[in-house]
């Protein structure tokens, strides 16, 4: 399991850079798929199938479909994919791949021709978020999702995405800097004053910011 340990923490620092995930979801959302249910990958320039699984006593095909949190948080029950209708594989896996913490969730694993529906072209099959779970599955899944993003913030000095706790100050978890980084400043002030503080934060800023 160390190189599915390795894709999900991964995915974390990846979210400390900011909001591009998708490439990075999708790979980690793959490397689940091959860890955790044995899927074994397709040849690379596979069109509509990641890989194959042996079940049910036959060889069957499948598509890896990865939500982050961020994008579920935007769309809501909304959030949907698409999937050629004349290509669709045996079963269709999707997982939510979480930023705030290292882990996923299971939010679909069957035939894709259960959930969705087909556009009017005929083309492809739509399938929404609230296609997969219960209405209170999903509302449940969302609200988690939220907790779990409030519970963490991004030090406006260091850059790092932090637990909210390490940003609490007598009493207060307001501070836009985590404590270390507090505790830096307090440091240089006390060695430069006022512009030596000032010249550490602009120095750790020019790290991560652009």
């Amino acid at each position: 399991m160390d190189r599915l340990k390795t894709a999900l923490d991964i995915v974390v620092k990846a979210s400390k850079l900011g909001d591009y995930d998708s490439n990075v979801i999708g790979m980690a959302a793959e490397i689940i798929a091959e860890e955790a249910f044995q899927m074994k990958k397709a040849p690379r320039g596979s069109r509509d199938v990641d890989g194959h699984w042996y079940k049910d006593g036959r060889n069957q095909t499948v598509q890896v479909k990865g939500w982050s949190e961020n994008r579920i948080l935007t769309y809501r029950r909304s959030t949907y994919f698409r999937l050629r209708e004349n290509a669709l594989p045996d079963v269709l896996l999707c997982l939510l791949v979480r930023s705030s913490e290292p882990g996923y969730e299971v939010l679909y694993n069957g035939c894709p021709k259960a959930v969705g529906r087909v556009e009017k072209d005929g083309t492809h099959r739509v399938i929404h978020f609230r296609d997969l779970k219960c209405t209170n599955e999903v509302l449940q899944i969302l609200e988690d999702t939220a907790i779990k993003s409030r519970l963490k913030k991004r030090c406006s000095i260091c850059g790092e995405v932090k637990a909210i706790k390490q940003f609490t100050y007598d009493k207060r978890n307001t501070n836009s800097y985590c404590i270390e980084c507090r505790k830096a400043v307090a440091a240089e002030y006390s060695r430069g004053g006022a512009k030596a503080a000032q010249l550490f934060r602009q120095s750790m800023r020019s790290r991560w910011q652009r």
